[in-house]
Formats: structure tokens, sequence, C-alpha cells
């Protein structure tokens, strides 16, 4: 005897409830009673003849069949949303929606660089632009909370595909009177590590990366200022209380002033460091996105950056993404 057809609420509320780690999550979040989701959770279960959630005392916790589930759940959504968008845009980018989250470093090379002119070229397109960690900035991308994410080294996940990348080193970041300011050349580790330090919080890549390049050097980065924004962390080193580590990228205007000096350091990890454009593997992204990272690699381009990827095709369209480069300014940094 066939399963009958799956219920499309049921199915909803079972994906709120996986996303969420809990049923009273999920209805707070939908705005509905928690005893109507039990239900409906129940009935699905009897539907698929599978436990998809195992009572944990007062909790639940998902089973492997609840994964394959959420992630078939997942395409769906995300194949019906690209599917209305490309009805919607078959006489050219009317409309549209467009997710990009990307690290703070980014904010201001991407507004002035890039989304000016898209949001100009693209009016009717809704962009919405968030700010984020490379490890949280993997996971929204993961679960499709975004189309295009932009980070700083980050975290692998066979769920994501890289599709552009471009060095962006590191430099110890101080005040024009700082000691460390009148080098005149790179300096070790070591060096830098011997004054007064600012970092980001853990979990995000800048801060992920200082720990990786102390740990290749055997040495230790103890912070005396940890915060989780970089203008904070400009401000600290504009202050002349300490450094920082950043990349031009992100400080591009204090630079330009005057108001910070960049040193770079001789640490193979912060020499290599990368920003990396990426998307969820194998998803077929809306035409409003594809395009922007069609804007993003004509920005690359148009800085003489050689890019090896394939824009006609589309990234999202076949699966079959090429590794391209990112412009000089095209780099995360959280």
């Amino acid at each position: 005897m066939s399963n009958p057809p799956l219920n499309e609420r049921r199915l909803r509320y079972f994906h709120e409830v996986y996303r969420q780690g809990s049923i009273r999550g999920a209805a707070d979040r939908l705005g509905i009673e928690p005893s109507v989701i039990s239900r409906q959770l129940q009935q699905l279960e009897n539907d698929l003849g599978l436990t998809l959630f195992e009572r944990r005392g007062r909790g639940i916790a998902p089973t492997d069949m609840a994964a394959v589930l959420a992630d078939f759940c997942r395409e769906r959504q995300a194949d019906e949303e690209t599917l209305l968008a490309t009805l919607r845009d078959f006489d050219g980018l009317q409309r549209g929606l467009v997710r990009l989250v990307v690290g703070e470093g980014f904010m201001d090379v991407v507004g002035r660089h890039v989304l000016d002119g898209y949001c100009r070229a693209y009016p009717n397109v809704e962009v919405r632009l968030d700010l984020a960690g490379a490890t949280d900035a993997v996971r929204m991308i993961r679960d499709d909370e975004a189309h295009i994410g932009l980070g700083l080294n980050p975290p692998a996940d066979p769920a994501i595909e890289i599709v552009a990348t471009r060095a962006q080193p590191l430099r110890a970041l101080a005040a024009p009177g700082h000691a460390l300011a009148g080098q005149g050349g790179p300096i070790t580790l070591a060096q830098a590590a011997a004054h007064r330090v600012g970092l980001m919080e853990k979990g995000y890549g800048l801060r992920q990366l200082a720990q990786l390049a102390a740990f290749s050097e055997d040495i230790a980065i103890v912070p005396a200022f940890t915060c989780n924004s970089i203008a904070a962390l400009k401000r600290y080193a504009m202050s002349g209380l300490g450094i920082t580590f950043l990349s031009e990228t992100a400080a591009e205007e204090e630079l330009r002033e005057g108001a910070l000096v960049a040193i770079p350091i001789r640490n193979p990890v912060f020499e290599h460091a990368q920003a990396k454009l990426f998307v969820r593997r194998r998803r077929a992204l809306p035409p409003a996105a594809r395009r922007l990272i069609e804007v993003l690699r004509t920005f690359a381009s148009a800085r003489c950056i050689d890019d090896r990827s394939k824009p006609e095709r589309g990234v999202g369209d076949t699966g079959d993404h090429h590794e391209g480069h990112l412009g000089q300014h095209q780099q995360d940094q959280r």
C-alpha cells in the first residue's frame, strides 16, 4: 500500500521544528500553538511510517530520516523560489530578490563598488544584505537563508561551492604614532604579539586566522581587547592603545586618510589568507542572484584580476561551477 501524498502544512511545520530544534521554537516562529505542531508532526510520522524525532526528556532530537526530509524540504523551497523568479523575469530583471551575506570588512567596498550600480540598474530587485562572521555566513548559505556569501577563509563544508577567490593578506594596523608604525618593512608575528592586540571574538574568520598563525609559530596572542565589530577594532588601533590584524581592504578609508598604517607580517597564514565568494552546491539560483554574481565578477575583471570562471553559464544552472578570482577589494573580513 502506497503512502498518502505529503501534506504541505505538515512539511512546513516539520521543517520549522527541524530548523529551530524544538516544537516550542517553531511554534513561536510560526505564531501557532505547540500542540497544533505536535499533532501535525505525529500525523506526518504516521503518513511516512517513520520516526522523525526522538523524544528525550523534555526535548526532541532529529533522526537520520529527519535530516533527509529536511534536505528535501529545503531543496523544494529553493526550487520553487527559483521557478517563480524565472517565470517573473522573462522580460528582464523587473522583479526579484537576492540575499547577500558578507563580512563587515566588505560593507563599504561592496556598497560603493557593487551594490550601488546594481541597485541603480535593477531598481525593482530587492536586495537584502546581512553581516555575519565566516562560520555564520556558511551556515546561512547552507540553510538557504542567503543566496551568495562573501567571507574570509570560510570553514570547509561539503554543501558549499566556492565560485571565486582572491588573496587577501592580513596586516598589522596601527596608529601612525605607534612603535610599530616606523618599522619600515615586514615584521614577525612575535614582534606584533609583543604589543597590545585587539581581536574579533571566537567564531569569526579573523580570530581563527590569528589563532592558526600563532599556532604555526608556537606563540601566544593574548588579546587586550575583544569585540565583534571591525569598526571597533579600527577605532581601538586608531586610538593608539594597541594594534589589530585586518586586510587593507577593511581599512581602505582609514589608510587613505592616514589614520592608520598597515605593516606587513611575515607569516604564511596571514600572507595567504583568502576571501571567497560562495553559494550552496547544486542550488539553482534565481536570475537576480545570478546577475549579482556576474556583477561581482565584472568588478573583479575591471580591476585587472584574472577571472577564470564562466559567468555566461550562470552560477547554479548546472552545478558545474568554476573557481575564479575576486577583485582587489572583493574580500571578506569577518
